[in-house]
C-alpha cells in the first residue's frame, strides 16, 4: 500500500498566472513613475526660445489662463512705457558715440506727436481702444519733450493683484504719479494718475518673414499673450 499516489503535476497554468502578476506589477510601477514625472514636469519651468531668439522660462497654463505675476508685470510695464515720455537718447545708444546721438523725432498723431517708445507700447492696447487712447496721450505730451527740455516718468506706488472678471479677463487697480521734469528742475511736478486697468488674454501671432517695424513692435508688445482693452479713472472713495 502506498500512502500517496504519485501523479503528474502540470505547472504551465501556474507559470502563466505568475507571469501575468509580474507584468501587472511592472505596469503599475510604470504608471506611478509616469504620474510622478508628469507632476514634476508640470511644476518645473521649461526653457523655451521665442521667435525673436530670446529664451525664457515658461510653465504650461491654459489657453486663457495667466499667472498673477505675469498680468501685473505686463500691466505695470505697459503703463510705464505709455506714460514715460523722453526724447533724449540713452547713453548706451549708438555705441556711446555722442556725435550719433539724436533726439527722438516722435511719431505724428494728427497735429500732435508721441514719443517712439509710447507709440511702440501702444501695440499692447486692443485695436478698438488703441487709437483713441494714443490721441489722448499725444494731447497730454508737452511739445518741449521733443527738444529734450521736458521729460516724464510714471512712478507706480501700488498695483493690486489682478481680480478675475471672467475667463481670460482681469482688472487691476493702479495708484501712481506722473512726474514731469522741465528744464533744470530735478524735482519735477507730480500729477496723480490713478487708474483701473483692464487686461485680457490674447493669442500672439508669429512674426512673418521679413517683418516690418510695426509688426516687430507689435510682436514685442504682445508677446506676453495679453492686451489692455480699457483704462478708466480709479475710484479711491469706494
Amino acid at each position: 500500500m502506498r500512502l500517496l499516489d504519485k501523479k503528474e503535476i502540470n505547472f504551465t497554468p501556474l507559470v502563466s498566472i505568475g507571469q501575468a502578476v509580474i507584468l501587472l506589477f511592472l505596469l503599475l510601477i510604470n504608471l506611478t513613475n509616469s504620474s510622478k514625472l508628469s507632476k514634476i514636469s508640470n511644476q518645473k519651468p521649461t526653457l523655451v526660445e521665442l521667435q525673436d531668439g530670446t529664451s525664457i522660462r515658461a510653465i504650461a497654463v491654459g489657453e486663457k489662463d495667466r499667472t498673477d505675476q505675469a498680468i501685473m508685470d505686463f500691466a505695470g510695464r505697459t503703463m510705464m512705457n505709455l506714460m514715460s515720455w523722453n526724447a533724449v537718447p540713452k547713453s548706451s545708444d549708438s555705441n556711446l558715440d555722442p556725435t550719433k546721438l539724436k533726439l527722438d523725432p516722435g511719431v505724428q498723431v494728427s497735429d500732435k506727436k508721441l514719443t517712439t517708445n509710447t507709440w511702440s507700447a501702444g501695440f499692447a492696447l486692443s485695436e478698438d481702444f488703441r487709437a483713441s487712447f494714443l490721441r489722448e496721450i499725444a494731447a497730454l505730451t508737452p511739445p518741449d519733450v521733443f527738444n529734450g527740455d521736458t521729460q516724464s516718468a510714471l512712478l507706480v506706488r501700488h498695483l493690486s493683484p489682478p481680480q478675475k472678471i471672467e475667463e481670460g479677463k482681469w482688472r487691476l487697480e493702479m495708484v501712481a504719479n506722473l512726474v514731469v521734469f522741465k528744464g533744470q528742475d530735478q524735482l519735477g511736478k507730480a500729477i496723480s494718475f490713478n487708474k483701473t486697468v483692464f487686461v485680457r488674454a490674447v493669442d500672439t501671432p508669429p512674426l512673418p518673414n521679413n517683418p516690418s517695424v510695426p509688426q516687430i513692435e507689435a510682436y514685442r508688445a504682445r508677446k506676453a499673450g495679453m492686451e489692455i482693452y480699457r483704462i478708466q479713472d480709479l475710484d479711491l472713495g469706494k
